[in-house]
């Protein structure tokens, strides 16, 4: 199932910092995602939009994980040659049309869509 079957999602900026939220519709698909979408996993596809590390937020109480890339926009959005919303959208539907589900162990596995495969 895609990501966004089992979670909504948000982007946003401040300053020079990106900001993806996802909030999973129910508390078995907020474990999967929290299991699944580790900062580690997302970096390399996220990468192509987006340049920096990711850090990644737990909050269970609401179901929703916070992704925040500290450096998506050198100097801040109005110093950046990044152009405004349409980086902070590629980013967000890059999440939300990961593939996730569970191997018959029950771990998470991920299918990047396939012409976005981290390395390629």
């Amino acid at each position: 199932m895609r990501v966004g079957d089992i979670a909504a999602g948000r982007a946003g900026d401040k300053g020079d910092m990106l900001d993806l939220t996802l909030v999973a519709r129910d508390a078995k698909a907020y474990t999967l995602l929290s299991v699944a979408l580790t900062p580690e996993r997302l970096a390399p596809l996220l990468s192509r939009v987006v340049p920096g590390p990711v850090q990644r937020y737990e909050l269970p109480g609401l179901l929703a994980l916070k992704f925040v890339l500290p450096q998506a926009l050198p100097g801040g959005v109005y110093a950046s040659l990044r152009p405004g919303l349409h980086w902070q959208k590629a980013a967000i539907w890059l999440l939300l049309d990961i593939k996730v589900d569970s191997d018959a162990q029950g771990q998470p596995r991920l299918q990047f869509p396939q012409d976005l495969e981290p390395g390629q």
